[in-house]
């Protein structure tokens, strides 16, 4: 019997050991294809937070609600940065021309500080109107609904530095499926950066920041080329280079 026994062991195990590897590799797809969709709670409270502030100013101002939320998500590390959890600044708006309260030292380049607010709410609305601005109007040719052009958009108007900053808010956008809440739908286009699961992108430094830094000249081959079908809009700011500062609206 015990020889019997030792037999199945020998002629089973190949088997199940097989089984086993295969269930294995299983688990593992199925928990990165999982992974790829998780959505962070902390997103979720930042979303259902702002969303009613940020559909509002859509409603009054015309800047589309995705926008707003997928900037303060990324520019405030989900509202969990130190400027937003001290100075209720969810998007680094330095304080030029401000009679207001003033957060922080100095940068490397003027004498200035940051935005202080008394709410996020307010931050919120002083970021809307800086999105009045005169070098901005060209985007309100667009709909609400066209988030990718909206992002687009942003950095051709010189509003960010970073080459990578449409692919961000895009990103973001569209993994918490922000273009609903307006009613909009998630729009074809050029997958610009693959979807990640990291944790929310640490706000850059004073020396790194993209907003209101020192205007550099953009050369035309630091603008990714892409083909003819896969071209976002493109915008030519007024002032082409000029970097975003609350300056502008003055």
């Amino acid at each position: 019997m015990s020889f019997n026994f030792e037999r199945k062991i020998r002629v089973f195990f190949p088997i199940n050991k097989r089984i086993l590897v295969f269930c294995l590799i299983f688990v593992a797809f199925s928990t990165i294809l999982a992974s790829a969709q998780t959505k962070h709670q902390r997103y979720l409270d930042y979303i259902d937070r702002y969303k009613k502030i940020a559909l509002q100013h859509e409603r009054d101002y015309g800047v589309p609600a995705s926008i707003t939320l997928a900037q303060g998500i990324l520019e405030s590390s989900v509202g969990t940065s130190r400027m937003a959890q001290e100075a209720n600044n969810h998007f680094g708006i330095k304080a030029y021309h401000w009679k207001g309260e003033v957060y922080g030292g100095c940068d490397s380049l003027k004498q200035v500080g940051y935005r202080k607010y008394g709410a996020p709410e307010d931050s919120f609305l002083d970021h809307t109107k800086f999105l009045k601005g005169p070098r901005y109007s060209i985007l309100y040719q667009l709909d609400v609904t066209d988030y990718r052009g909206w992002a687009q958009g942003l950095r051709d108007c010189g509003y960010a530095e970073d080459e990578s900053y449409p692919a961000k808010l895009i990103n973001i956008i569209e993994q918490y499926e922000l273009y609903a809440l307006n009613g909009g739908k998630r729009l074809d286009g050029m997958v610009i950066v693959e979807e990640t699961n990291e944790e929310p992108i640490e706000p850059p430094t004073d020396n790194d920041r993209w907003h209101h830094r020192k205007r550099h000249n953009r050369q035309q081959q630091d603008v990714p080329t892409v083909t003819e079908s896969e071209r976002l809009p493109t915008y030519v700011p007024a002032r082409q280079g000029h970097v975003a500062s609350s300056a502008d609206n003055d």
